[in-house]
């Protein structure tokens, strides 16, 4: 027995130092970029476009908690567009250390980023494990993470409960207990409590562990054990569903639809279809839901119906199909090799032409003319560059998806993890930006990782000692 617990304290110790080491290279790159910008910058080189909302609500939020004027379904949060738990992530610092909130915020979204690359690590050494260290390494070095926690969005912390996810996944297929099944549950719920439009998949990862469990002959119990992992999951979404219909009478868990529907996918397909341009269509869409409805109402919910049925409507009758799977497909494209570091503010204020804003005979057209014609040389420069980097990145993992394909042992895990990139390339549709490929990025690391290994290993994935499967 003694023995016994000597080797597994031994094995908790080999992979507590990795782990630690990880954590720490990926804060100190983190906290380095941030604190240089801050210095160079301050609070506006760790804002983008939306972080101006994010911070005023903030300190809306931290100011009326420190007054005393915060009651009932208000600890939620009172901005419909913000989920409880980001705001309540982003309030704390305004608590704590007033003015100076944004920077400390965005010294803790360092850590939680840290956190992902620590979870890659994992989720990487449960698939093999010489894939970890390569994959973790990607993982601190990733710019799309390394801007993205410098900037006060919720994509990081939302990213750090996907990695979450995706290892106690893992975790629940190596051992299917009521524990780990909780464990996802909260994940999962804590992803939904900052970005909710991960529920769909959610519901339908735990459909599909559930398969897999039951394809793999588990127990009629170890399967059931993914209930508790929906039913925390649905508290999360139930808070939501309250705070909505404490504050404007429904049930809906957030308002964003309408917005999404009639001035994202309306106007970028109709782009696609005849070239019109992007904000030409967000004007008419405004003007006709004003002729329609009046004045804006004061409910976003309300609103939101309101642009759900002009944008329902432009889809029926003025856009084609064809060019609503291309802008699909347009968008998947920008959002998979657009270089991160255009989003950091001292490349983003640079004075040049928006690709919104950029015009072209056709797709190719206005990313010729946003590349090559968009009034900065530099700016072109850098985004010229950054994407044969990226495409160089892209090509090792290619190659590491390929390998790791080839081993039919994998395929259901792969399987997963494909479930969740298929989704939220649908679900981006053809928003394009490289943040929303943020969540994405601790399965793109591993398949970086599988890729370097592919390159550098002597016998490949074969000779790997270490595997586990669904």
């Amino acid at each position: 027995m003694s023995l016994a617990f000597a080797d597994r304290e031994s094995s908790l110790l080999r992979l507590r130092s990795p782990l630690s080491g990880i954590f720490l290279a990926a804060l100190a790159v983190r906290w380095s970029y941030a604190l240089l910008i801050y210095a160079w910058m301050g609070d506006d080189g760790l804002k983008g476009v939306d972080s101006v909302t994010f911070a005023a609500q903030a300190q809306a939020f931290a100011s009326a908690i420190l007054a005393g004027n915060v009651h009932g379904s208000q600890w939620l949060g009172e901005a419909p567009y913000t989920m409880p738990l980001f705001q309540w992530l982003t309030a704390l610092p305004f608590i704590l250390a007033g003015k100076a909130g944004t920077i400390v915020y965005v010294l803790l979204q360092g850590v939680l980023d840290s956190g992902t690359c620590a979870l890659t690590y994992l989720t990487a050494r449960a698939l093999n494990t010489r894939l970890a260290l390569p994959s973790a390494i990607a993982s601190i070095l990733n710019p799309t993470q390394i801007v993205m926690s410098g900037l006060m969005y919720t994509d990081t912390p939302f990213t750090f409960f996907v990695a979450l996810s995706l290892f106690l996944a893992t975790n629940w297929a190596d051992a299917p207990t009521r524990r780990n099944a909780m464990l996802l549950g909260c994940a999962l719920g804590g992803a939904a409590l900052i970005r909710v439009t991960i529920a769909p998949w959610g519901i339908g990862a735990i459909g599909l562990l559930a398969a897999f469990a039951w394809w793999k002959r588990k127990s009629l119990s170890e399967i059931s054990s993914l209930a508790f992992a929906a039913a925390v999951l649905c508290v999360g979404l139930g808070m939501i569903a309250a705070r909505s219909h404490a504050q404007y009478g429904t049930f809906a868990l957030s308002p964003q639809g309408g917005d999404y529907l009639a001035l994202w996918i309306v106007p970028l397909a109709k782009e696609t279809q005849d070239r019109t341009p992007y904000a030409t269509t967000v004007d008419d869409v405004i003007q006709r839901t004003a002729q329609r409805f009046g004045i804006p109402s004061s409910n976003p919910f309300e609103q939101s119906r309101r642009f759900q049925e002009i944008g329902w409507e432009f889809l029926r009758n003025e856009i084609k199909l064809t060019a609503l799977a291309a802008s699909w497909g347009s968008g998947i494209f920008i959002n998979l090799v657009s270089p991160a570091h255009l989003l950091s503010p001292p490349v983003s204020a640079l004075p040049r032409a928006g690709f919104y804003e950029t015009r072209g005979d056709s797709f190719l057209g206005k990313v010729w003319n946003y590349a090559f014609r968009s009034g900065n040389a530099l700016y072109s420069w850098l985004l010229i560059l950054g994407s044969i980097g990226l495409a160089a990145v892209r090509a090792i993992q290619l190659l590491g998806i390929v390998s790791l394909l080839r081993q039919r042992q994998y395929w259901p895990r792969l399987a997963f993890a494909g479930s969740w990139i298929v989704f939220l390339l649908i679900l981006n549709g053809p928003i394009a930006s490289p943040k929303y490929r943020l969540p994405l990025e601790p399965l793109f690391n591993i398949m970086t990782g599988a890729g370097i290994v592919a390159i550098l290993g002597n016998r490949g994935l074969a000779s790997f000692r270490k595997q586990h499967t669904l």
